[in-house]
């Protein structure tokens, strides 16, 4: 294995560092698929004690990133390509079935949160528009973006807590095919060079919410499976 560095940790939140820092060296290929690694050998290379290390391994095994081949061996997940597509078939099948449980199942007062998260995020979406249109695309609108997301992916949390089923959340959490960090890393690379394309899927946010108020399962279901899907391609062939 390369002893090379991985990058300097900063002081705070060492294991959401350190989970950070190998979740950049998988994705950069500093940390290859395949690659047998150990606790005390990244600790060494991320300058921090197996501690923190421990613990962000045990989240990238959780989240099928890492695999266990040993009692104490380890080594980076060789996922081919048709195993990802499946991931994602899984996770794209889940999400529409929990849309479709949604429109059936939620509350008026989850909705009526549903209703307020958007009207929110249309805020915030305004005011980058009117920022990029004063200033062009070189406008620096990256806190509002990572708010954006946030709020989008919180949308979608709360949508599959309207269905009211802890296994099939859980059922769905094992099946994403990217973490929630990981899906803002990418989306932040390539949100300004795909802008129409994150603009378009900003607005299913809102047609999934209508076929939620009117209980509408079918288009729920169909509008929550393509967004998905759409998203999930785009992130797989970055």
């Amino acid at each position: 294995m390369s002893t090379d560095a991985l990058g300097p940790m900063e002081t705070t939140s060492l294991a959401d560092q350190a989970y950070r820092r190998l979740r950049d060296a998988i994705r950069e290929g500093t940390l290859r698929p395949g690659e047998k690694i150990t606790e005390r050998d990244l600790a060494a290379r991320l300058g921090v004690s197996p501690t923190p290390v421990r613990e962000a391994l045990r989240q990238l095994v959780h989240e099928r990133v890492v695999e266990r081949v040993g009692p104490r061996a380890l080594r980076i997940a060789a996922h081919s390509s048709a195993a990802r597509s499946e991931i994602v078939e899984a996770e794209v099948r889940l999400s529409g079935l929990m849309a479709r449980l949604a429109a059936r199942n939620a509350s008026a007062e989850q909705l009526t949160g549903l209703v307020a998260l958007l009207a929110q995020t249309d805020q915030i979406v305004a005011g980058i528009e009117e920022t990029v249109a004063e200033q062009g695309m070189e406008a620096d609108v990256t806190d509002q973006l990572t708010d954006v997301f946030h709020k989008l992916r919180l949308f979608h949390h709360q949508v599959e807590g309207c269905v009211g089923n802890p296994v099939l959340e859980g059922l769905l959490t094992q099946a994403r095919a990217f973490s929630d960090e990981e899906r803002l890393d990418l989306t932040m690379r390539l949100a300004p060079e795909r802008a129409d394309a994150f603009r378009a899927r900003y607005h299913e946010h809102r047609e999934l919410l209508d076929a939620l108020l009117e209980r509408d399962e079918d288009r729920a279901e169909e509008l929550a499976a393509r967004h998905h899907r759409a998203a999930l391609l785009q992130l797989s062939t970055s």
